[in-house]
């Protein structure tokens, strides 16, 4: 016969192994590198730090180096005239788009360009994500339509799949970083 004590003791390393394991995956499936960088872009900006690290999963997941097809570059995927308007707007003195694959630069550029986006939109973060991924000018496109937008001032609809995509997958991903890592709470 089986010793009952053993077979709990098994039971009790299965868990704390899921668990283990579980931990893992979520620490593979949503990294959390430049905390420094993306907190102090996050409050000088005033924007969530987990939702600062949603864009960055979104976009890059975190991989410094990303360039998309379209040329976007760097943690947040930024195009080079959004970097450079913005690089001006902050005063980043002899930018150059190499300065796009520096962790500190691109999320302060990103974090800036986002706050710019958020206070064009009247605060709106869900317009400000559709900006963010396909452009001020779709976004203020679509708020002029009656089709996708019956009020001039929200989206009911968003005629491109991935940027209907795109806001439910940073706030995905805000929500494990701010759940599994503990950053502050988002007002979404």
């Amino acid at each position: 016969m089986r010793n009952p004590k053993r077979i709990v003791l098994w039971i009790a390393l299965c868990a704390c192994g899921a668990a283990a394991l579980s931990f893992g995956i979520v620490r593979v499936s949503y990294p959390y590198k430049y905390g420094a960088e993306i907190t102090a872009s996050a409050q000088s900006y005033d924007l969530p730090p987990a939702l600062v690290c949603g864009v960055i999963r979104t976009e890059s997941r975190f991989d410094p180096e990303s360039v998309s097809p379209a040329g976007a570059t760097g943690l947040m995927q930024l195009m080079p005239t959004t970097a450079l308007f913005i690089a001006e707007r902050e005063d980043i003195e002899d930018f150059n788009f190499s300065m796009l694959f520096d962790p500190e630069i691109n999320i302060r550029l990103g974090c800036a360009y986002l706050r710019y986006l958020t206070d064009k939109f009247g605060g709106d973060t869900n317009l400000a994500l559709a900006a963010y991924n396909a452009g001020e000018g779709a976004v203020r496109t679509w708020l002029n339509n009656k089709a996708y937008s019956p009020d001039g001032k929200s989206l009911k609809m968003i005629p491109y799949k991935e940027t209907r995509e795109y806001a439910d997958k940073v706030y995905g991903a805000a929500k494990v970083y701010r759940g599994f890592y503990g950053l502050p709470a988002m007002a979404l």
